[in-house]
């Protein structure tokens, strides 16, 4: 007969739980493994004894200087553990750094800076208890190789809780039916937000990558889910064929809200989705190496884990840190985990730090979700420009339902920039505006703009890439080959 102890507030003069850093949220080796579906919105059951079972919050309520203390406290632990790591005891010493030169987070700028070519080179040099591991995950490879990030149980508890706190934080609740798209495998976000749902009390649909948009329109007009987590130009996508398909406005269906994840999402895009589904859109933005945050309904910026990780914005230029509100790249230092450890880990993610409090009333800081990473910009007829900076000109213009841009060169040598276009509604004159610098949002003119038959735009990747450079790779398959047989320079 299970004891059960339910505590919906645990504070710091709550009676003390092995295993458990009060207010925290962070589970310890003790208890992980153990937790139990939850009865109860916005708390975690935890499985303590074979007698006793018990509640604490998913999202825990701290003052600022609750806060402070807390990450003190984590980071000392967590230079404890990097000490006993071969990647960064190697960087300390280098450095001429010992365990007594660091005391506090005022001495992380002490430290050196990791990144993902370290991981990358020896994914196991990064873990500190290499014995309690319990699942490895690589990071979606956006910019290049994916990294293989090692999860203890405690840090696949304490990503999980994390991403349960996200998705509260956007208005996810107990009871509502979810339809999860994010791809089930190597990659952490499929099987996190899995779970991260049915600890709140959430239904989930796993439908994760299907093999074609239109058995995800299948899957929501069929299970009526409320919500929808996914990649947002798949999210457009399919309302598409929710319409072609079964004859009825998308803005009729389940739908309620949703949570965009995995590629920069900008306000026209945003906004285009909200329209056509009638719903409430927020975005998620993280790391597999760092942890995540969740916009709340102030849709600015995305609330950060500081109690499961640290940030600093730094000019990538200078290694200097940057003011409040002014852009660098992001710079991250986890202090919950005890598998695969970032130190001072340069995402090479360009954002910055929302400044000022937010109206929604919590107290962590806000990251604004970057519109690019530092090694995905591209140079085109001489100019530096980002696939983001590409999307938010192109959905600028109404009717657009989908878009490939492709670099390639001509037989001068010169760049040539083909764009493609999936509307039934855009104007001679719309045209002829894009062809004139995207409208006048970038730096050069297109070669080309055309439109193309509806739903022949192929998906390039697991994120649908929509900025093709065949300079820098030759071949993407067989699908963008018959597709640019059809419609590239050499069909005219």
């Amino acid at each position: 007969m299970w004891k059960r102890t339910i505590i919906k507030n645990y504070t710091a003069e709550s009676p003390k739980i092995s295993g458990f850093s009060s207010r925290s949220g962070r589970l310890n080796k003790e208890l992980t493994g153990n937790c139990l579906n939850p009865q109860v919105s916005n708390n975690l059951f935890i499985h303590l004894n074979s007698t006793t079972l018990m509640v604490l919050p998913m999202e825990p309520e701290f003052t600022k200087e609750e806060l402070l203390n807390l990450q003190e406290k984590k980071f000392k632990h967590t230079i404890e553990l990097a000490f006993k790591t071969k990647l960064y005891s190697k960087k300390f010493k280098e450095a001429g750094l010992t365990q007594a030169d660091i005391k506090n987070t005022e001495d992380l700028i002490k430290i050196p800076f990791s990144s993902k070519q370290d991981i990358v080179k020896d994914y196991k040099a990064a873990i500190a208890d290499y014995d309690d591991l319990s699942v490895f995950h690589t990071t979606s490879g956006t910019s290049g190789t994916p990294t293989v990030v090692g999860y203890t149980n405690n840090d696949v508890e304490v990503q999980t809780t994390n991403e349960a706190r996200n998705l509260q934080t956007a208005g996810f609740k107990k009871g509502d039916i979810v339809i999860q798209t994010a791809s089930y495998g190597m990659f952490f976000a499929g099987l996190c937000f899995h779970e991260a749902l049915r600890r709140f009390g959430a239904v989930v649909v796993p439908a994760g990558k299907q093999a074609t948009s239109r058995q995800q329109a299948d899957i929501i007009r069929f299970y009526r889910p409320t919500g929808v987590i996914g990649i947002a130009q798949f999210m457009l996508k399919w309302a598409t064929l929710y319409e072609e398909m079964f004859g009825e406005d998308p803005r009729e269906s389940s739908l309620n809200r949703g949570y965009a994840l995995g590629e920069p999402v900008s306000e026209d895009k945003r906004k285009r989705i909200e329209k056509i589904w009638d719903i409430d859109l927020r975005i998620g933005y993280g790391l597999t190496e760092a942890g995540s945050g969740g916009e709340c309904e102030e849709k600015h910026g995305v609330h950060w884990p500081e109690d499961l990780s640290l940030v600093e914005v730094i000019d990538p230029e200078t290694d200097e840190r940057v003011a409040e509100g002014e852009r660098g790249e992001m710079v991250y230092t986890t202090i919950s985990r005890t598998g695969t450890l970032a130190i001072r880990y340069r995402s090479r993610d360009s954002s910055y730090m929302v400044p000022g409090s937010c109206s929604c009333g919590r107290i962590t800081r806000k990251v604004m979700p970057p519109e690019f990473r530092l090694d995905s910009l591209v140079k085109i007829k001489g100019t530096l420009t980002s696939p983001f900076a590409i999307d938010s000109a192109i959905f600028s213009y109404e009717g657009v339902r989908d878009y490939l841009v492709v670099v390639s060169e001509d037989a001068s040598g010169l760049d040539r920039i083909d764009v493609f276009i999936d509307s039934n509604s855009l104007t001679p004159s719309q045209i002829e505006s894009l062809s004139d610098r995207f409208g006048g949002k970038v730096w050069f003119n297109p070669s080309s703009v055309k439109l193309v038959e509806k739903d022949s735009i192929p998906v390039i990747g697991r994120k649908g890439k929509k900025l093709i450079d065949l300079r820098a790779e030759g071949d993407y398959g067989d699908e963008l080959k018959t597709f640019l047989e059809k419609y590239g320079e050499s069909s005219e």
